[in-house]
């Protein structure tokens, strides 16, 4: 009998099956290997940060104080992004020369209950409940520096914070990582919508759409007129 041809037309699917399915299952190797390049290329660049959990820093607490345009904070203060500023002052750092302050927004306890992807964890830089921004942010204002026990910082409120009710939290870091950290429990303030337009523009606005309605009505009265003549002459 004469024996099928290893080139056989009837093998050749099950050939470029098999050549497709290496492919994929190459495909799917590689993909592995990069997603693991690209989070030990994150944990190198977070560095000594990349695992620091508050739980370690429980007995390096900082005392922080926020005060809005100078004005206390207390429950129930607002402010506006893009027009007010916040005096972030922390007290009990190490004092050491080189290491560097952080100053993050936290969401308020209040704005967590629907929202459970918030919801605080150990590790620094997983936790979302202080990444606060539209677009998330590690930080409301990083790289400030260290080497007093005391200090404080002005920060303007950007645009982009969405509006909710946030408290501030600062960190103090050194090569090995984060060492203190603090949170402001006693001010809880509500970031509202700011309004960019002023208010001799809104009323130049309102004239110029007034006096649009106006003259749209006239032209509209006048056209009605005109037609209505065209058509008394014909009658």
């Amino acid at each position: 009998s004469i024996q099928p041809s290893l080139f056989d037309s009837s093998t050749r699917p099950r050939r470029r099956r098999r050549r497709a399915n290496d492919a994929r299952t190459t495909m799917v190797e590689l993909k592995k290997l990069l997603i693991g390049g690209l989070a030990a290329t994150a944990m190198l660049a977070d560095g000594a940060h990349a695992f620091t959990k508050y739980s370690e820093m429980s007995s390096n607490t900082l005392g922080v104080t926020t005060t809005i345009d100078g004005g206390a904070c207390a429950a129930g203060s607002k402010a506006q992004g893009g027009l007010n500023s916040i005096n972030v002052a922390w007290t009990g750092a190490a004092g050491t020369s080189g290491n560097t302050i952080m100053v993050k927004l936290c969401y308020d306890a209040s704005e967590l209950a629907s929202k459970p992807w918030r919801k605080k964890k150990d590790i620094v830089n997983k936790n979302k409940r202080c990444k606060q921004t539209v677009v998330e942010a590690d930080y409301l204002k990083a790289g400030i520096t260290g080497g007093s026990a005391t200090g404080n910082v002005d920060i303007p409120l950007p645009l982009n914070i969405a509006p909710a009710k946030y408290f501030i939290q600062v960190l103090e870091s050194d090569s090995s990582g984060y060492v203190r950290y603090g949170d402001d429990s006693s001010c809880t303030f509500e970031v509202v919508t700011y309004d960019r337009l002023p208010q001799a523009l809104v009323g130049t606005m309102s004239f110029f759409i007034a006096f649009s309605i106006i003259v749209a009505t006239a032209g509209t009265m006048y056209d009605y007129k005109k037609q209505n003549a065209a058509a008394a002459q014909y009658a």
